[in-house]
C-alpha cells in the first residue's frame, strides 16, 4: 500500500485498475481512428495536438508502480515530504503547526476535492476533524485519546 506524509498517495487513482483500463480504452479507440479523416470536423482553433495526447496516454500506461512518497515514489522535491522528514513526524497530522502550514494548505488550495478524502482519512485514522473555510484555511480538531 502506498504511504505518504500528507495522506494523498493512499488515494491516488493512477494505478487503480479502473483508471488504467480507461486510459487503455481511450488509446485503443484513438489507435483505430485516422485523425486526418475527422479532425477537420471540429471547427475553431481550440484543438490540441493528438500526437501529444497519445504520448500522454502512453506515459500513464508505462509508469512503474509508485510506492508513495514514504516508499521513495512521488515528487522528489515535495515540500511536504521534506518538511515531515526534517520535523521527524510520521504524518502531517502529527505536526503541531499543521493549521498554519503553508505547504499543506497548497494541497487544499490546488485541489479542493481532496478535502473530502483527507477528512475521511483523518476520521478513519483517529487524527481528528478537518475543516476548511471558503478561503481554504485549514482547521484541525484533534480527537483526544480515550
Amino acid at each position: 500500500m502506498k504511504q505518504s506524509y500528507c495522506g494523498l498517495c493512499e488515494n491516488c487513482p493512477i494505478e487503480t485498475p479502473g483508471f488504467l483500463k480507461a486510459i487503455a480504452k481511450v488509446k485503443e479507440y484513438l489507435d483505430q481512428l485516422s485523425i486526418s479523416w475527422w479532425a477537420h470536423c471540429f471547427p475553431g482553433e481550440e484543438g490540441f495536438s493528438f500526437p501529444e495526447f497519445r504520448k500522454g496516454l502512453d506515459w500513464f500506461l508505462r509508469q512503474p508502480e509508485c510506492r508513495g512518497c514514504k516508499g521513495g515514489g512521488g515528487l522528489k522535491d515535495c515540500l511536504i515530504r521534506r518538511c515531515a522528514i526534517t520535523r521527524q513526524v510520521a504524518h502531517c497530522w502529527a505536526c503541531h503547526d499543521l493549521e498554519t502550514c503553508e505547504h499543506f494548505n497548497i494541497i487544499i488550495q490546488e485541489s479542493p476535492g481532496n478535502v473530502v478524502y483527507l477528512h475521511r482519512y483523518l476520521l478513519k485514522n483517529g487524527f481528528g476533524n478537518l475543516q476548511v473555510d471558503a478561503g481554504y484555511s485549514l482547521c484541525l480538531t484533534k480527537i483526544k485519546d480515550c
